[in-house]
Order: C-alpha cells, then sequence, then structure tokens
C-alpha cells in the first residue's frame, strides 16, 4: 500500500512540476506564410489573399502577435498580446481569450457568443517552420485550417 501511495505521489508530483515549470516555445520572428504546405479553408474571407505575415515578440510567457493579411497592394493588420499563463482575461474588449503552454506548443483561445477560435501554435519540421492549427466555428462558417510559416532569415 506504501508504494502505491509513494508512486502515486512521486507520479502526480511529476505531473504537477511539469505543468508549473513548463516554458512555452519561443515563436518569436517574423514569419511568411507557405501556401504550398498550408491546408487552408476556402471560405470567402481569405479570397484574394496574396500573403500572411506573423510577427511574433515574445519574452518569457508574454506573447505579442502581429498578423499582417496581405491582399494584392492592400495590407490589413490586426493585432493581440496574450499571457501565457492559462488564465482567462478580457481581449479586444469582445472577446475573452486565454494562451496555454503545452509539450512544446501554445494553445490561443478566443471566444464570445457565436465565435470560438483555437489556435495550435508549434514548430514544425524545425524551429525556421511554424504551424497553426486553426479551428473557428462560427459565422460565417465553421473552418479548420493548417497555416504553415517559415521563418524569414534577415540577412
Amino acid at each position: 500500500m506504501k508504494k502505491g501511495i509513494v508512486l502515486f505521489l512521486f507520479l502526480f508530483g511529476g505531473i504537477l512540476q511539469t505543468k508549473l515549470f513548463a516554458q512555452p516555445p519561443n515563436l518569436s520572428g517574423t514569419w511568411v506564410l507557405n501556401f504550398e504546405k498550408s491546408k487552408l479553408d476556402t471560405s470567402d474571407n481569405l479570397k484574394g489573399l496574396t500573403n500572411q505575415i506573423f510577427v511574433i515578440t515574445q519574452d518569457g510567457d508574454e506573447f505579442s502577435l502581429k498578423i499582417y493579411h496581405i491582399y494584392g497592394e492592400k495590407k490589413r493588420k490586426i493585432g493581440f498580446t496574450m499571457t501565457a499563463d492559462g488564465q482567462t482575461r478580457r481581449l479586444k474588449l469582445l472577446f475573452k481569450a486565454k494562451l496555454e503552454v503545452g509539450n512544446n506548443s501554445m494553445k490561443a483561445t478566443m471566444w464570445r457568443k457565436n465565435y470560438l477560435n483555437i489556435v495550435n501554435y508549434t514548430f514544425g519540421a524545425n524551429q525556421n517552420e511554424l504551424v497553426a492549427d486553426e479551428v473557428f466555428k462560427g459565422l460565417p462558417k465553421d473552418h479548420h485550417s493548417i497555416w504553415v510559416f517559415d521563418r524569414q532569415i534577415l540577412k
């Protein structure tokens, strides 16, 4: 019986320690959409998309993302800042959001009435490839897209 309790405490402690001390992967950089590797939903809001750029700045568990949607000569920017601690907070006044650290990944969840967007961020084949696996539920329609980005290397 004592062995069982000790084993349980050891395993539970290991799981708890992993959760408490898990470090988010540092996704900082400028990332350019790779259309060939991506599997994008063909919804109306992607019609005419010619490029997409993520600019991520990360300092510890503070995460800032600027997204540039490029349609020919037109560029639309959106951005947000989150803390990777799993706590629910207000985002852009309209949304509730949280950012969670996983095993070499980060999961961003944003929601409000009739809107749910979940994006899992991981490195792909190496740390110069970023995969954003997005599941959206809401209007105009539900979709699932896998965005693959290549790190822009400054010369």
